[in-house]
């Protein structure tokens, strides 16, 4: 054997070991920067599953996350997980789970929880709902302090499977109710409600929001055509919004003319009656209610108890402006009780 071939053959070897490392290094470096291979099961202190998230999340990339588990005061309880990646076009995008303190109804009508013309709901042994940006359940009761707990998410990009988001947020609220020993609740949520349709459509006269005998003729602006967008009723979480198909700016079309909700979920009941100034009372028609509000109510039924309420919208107030004439709140809302109270089943009082 030459001498240069001696020295070639360890040079080689040398070259070849160090081409091996930097390709290991890579791929090391590629699975932490583009994959979640390193990273644990649970973010955040155990609150958000890895994989739950990264499946909602879209496109591929690695899982990064803020917060540090369960709060002393279970309402300042915030996590923060977010997907990035070094490749083009590859994932993106970041979740925000929070623990609020909340009016039980408060999911069912401020602005800051989905919109109910596009949520899906789910009901039974958890209850909450989901759009394609945010999502709620709400905390088993043993978890309230003053004022119902709910888990709240949000995404900073569109969402496409709802049933992975309810599932994702419906197991963050399992894994905050267990840190708090204070309740449990499963794995995954019920079958979801969706909307019955994408966009708001034309509601039949004498069944608006497919409420048998419900009509809003007389009530709206003549010559107006009336729409309407929400879940199928009869269900145990219910809403649809009433708008009119006129010339409204857009905030002001997008809120709507009325929107009712309905439920018949025993957690989400108790936590509306957590509102301040719950009082016994009567519903429109001399029903006897716990009256919530001025437009909200629970009737005693013979199978349960059903929730019952109304809210106006920036279009209501608009159109009263335009035209004096229109009826007050109370008698949408008086309405609304009449058709909702034989659709969902609450035509008799318990014990009658």
């Amino acid at each position: 054997m030459s001498t240069a071939e001696g020295r070639t053959r360890p040079g080689w070897k040398v070259w070849a070991a160090g081409a091996v490392l930097v390709v290991v290094v890579a791929g090391l470096l590629h699975g932490y920067r583009n994959t979640n291979v390193l990273t644990g099961g649970r973010l955040c202190g155990g609150l958000v599953s890895t994989a739950k998230a990264d499946a909602v999340l879209p496109g591929s990339g690695r899982l990064d996350a803020e917060g540090d588990g369960l709060a002393d005061e279970l309402k300042d309880t915030l996590c923060e997980v977010g997907k990035s990646s070094v490749v083009l076009g590859s994932g993106k995008g970041t979740l925000t789970f929070r623990v609020r303190a909340e009016d039980g109804d408060a999911p069912l009508k401020d602005e800051a929880w989905p919109e109910l013309s596009e949520e899906s709901f789910f009901s039974g042994k958890v209850t909450g709902g989901v759009d394609k940006y945010r999502g709620w359940v709400l905390l088993p009761e043993k978890c309230w302090a003053e004022q119902p707990l709910v888990v709240g998410a949000s995404s900073s990009e569109p969402i496409s499977d709802s049933t992975a988001f309810a599932a994702l947020i419906t197991d963050a609220a399992r894994a905050v109710a267990a840190g708090a020993a204070c309740g449990d609740l499963p794995e995954e949520p019920g079958t979801l409600l969706p909307p019955r349709s994408e966009a708001a459509r034309p509601a039949s006269d004498g069944r608006v929001c497919g409420l048998d005998g419900f009509s809003v003729r007389g009530q709206v602006p003549a010559d107006t055509e009336v729409l309407e967008a929400g879940q199928r009723a009869p269900a145990d979480l219910w809403s649809c919004t009433v708008s009119l198909d006129d010339d409204s700016r857009g905030p002001v079309r997008a809120d709507g003319f009325m929107t009712y909700t309905a439920s018949r979920d025993p957690l989400l009941i108790a936590a509306v009656r957590k509102a301040p100034g719950t009082s016994k009372g009567e519903a429109p028609g001399g029903r006897e209610a716990e009256v919530v509000e001025s437009t909200g109510v629970v009737l005693p039924c013979a199978r349960g108890e059903l929730y019952l309420a109304a809210e106006s919208g920036l279009q209501y107030s608009e159109a009263r402006k335009r035209h004096p004439d229109l009826p007050g709140r109370d008698t949408y809302f008086a309405s609304f009780v009449k058709a909702a109270t034989e659709t969902f089943g609450c035509g008799t009082t318990a014990g009658r």
